[in-house]
């Protein structure tokens, strides 16, 4: 009878448990189907870009790619990520311990996000916790990766969204104002130091043709130094020839705040019509494609 009794509990056990390792176990499949150098392991990186250092605009594509490269999410619309200075906005479907969790239009405070490190869990995947090992609120509890790498952008991407939500963005949140009080100097002020070393490094990859690289270093030179109209308009045409549509009319438009009266003031509008079409037809393309890929049966 004792036998019998020691049986059904361990039995009632497993059963219990069985719900919360099935995520671990389907996601150890998945893993097993990839190489540990896929492309897919890890989110798209700037070219010749070191991993660590973050801007404002890379670290907002950097999450994106990070929830893309887990493969325990489904992200059918990328353009639903919609970022501001204090939150973003996303939608994305998650596996989750007992089933599926479906987020529409979720929103996440990122004031209220600690600073996080990446930490290596059971089954040998990944995953951003806060500096103390605890997990974080939702959605970024139910995220992993294989790639260490990937979970050590996707944290240094939060921590600087985060830095920005504070201080450190400041100036960058409060453009319109700067813009308005830049625009009443005379003569203006020269562009700082620092900022011009980031203007030389953004041309040299210019003229090496290395897009990436040389947005990074005019996105750079701009958290530097916000009120830098040359920055904005050239960020803005790299972006958009990147095809981050949004990105390009952001810069375009904080051009516009600085330098309204500017020569080529009408052409700049005009661009930002067009770009503005091109992200809605970028968006319907890739969504549905999505569709299409999900509605693929396959052959037996």
């Amino acid at each position: 009878m004792t036998r019998l009794i020691r049986i059904f509990a361990r039995s009632t056990i497993l059963l219990f448990l069985f719900p919360l390792i099935l995520p671990s176990l389907a996601t150890a499949q998945l893993f097993k189907k990839k190489t540990p150098d896929s492309p897919s392991a890890a989110p798209e990186t700037a070219t010749n870009v070191p991993a660590s250092p973050m801007t404002l605009w890379r670290a907002r594509k950097t999450i994106v790619t990070g929830f893309q490269s887990c493969p325990l999410a489904v992200v059918n619309d990328p353009s639903s990520f919609r970022f501001g200075f204090d939150s973003f906005e996303f939608s994305a479907k998650l596996t989750v311990p007992f089933g599926h969790k479906d987020y529409q239009n979720q929103q996440v405070d990122l004031k209220s996000l600690p600073r996080v490190i990446p930490k290596r869990g059971f089954g040998g995947v990944y995953r951003v916790k806060d500096e103390a090992g605890n997990d974080l609120p939702e959605p970024f509890n139910h995220l992993l990766w294989q790639s260490q790498e990937t979970a050590e952008l996707v944290a240094n991407a939060i921590n600087h969204l985060h830095d920005m939500a504070g201080e450190q963005g400041m100036a960058l949140r409060n453009l319109p104002q700067i813009a308005e009080a830049w625009r009443g100097l005379s003569p203006k002020p020269p562009v700082p130091e620092e900022v011009r070393a980031q203007r030389l490094l953004a041309e040299t990859a210019f003229n090496e043709r290395k897009l990436e690289k040389a947005l990074y270093h005019y996105e750079k030179g701009l958290e530097l130094y916000p009120p830098w109209p040359e920055g904005r308009f050239n960020a803005a045409l790299i972006a958009a020839e990147l095809k981050s549509y949004d990105e390009a009319v952001e810069h375009m438009r904080a051009y516009l705040d600085l330098v309204p009266d500017a020569p080529d003031a009408q052409a700049a509008h005009d661009q930002i019509v067009i770009w503005q079409d091109q992200a809605t037809q970028a968006a319907a393309e890739a969504k549905n494609s999505e569709q299409k890929q999900s509605h693929v049966k396959m052959r037996r």
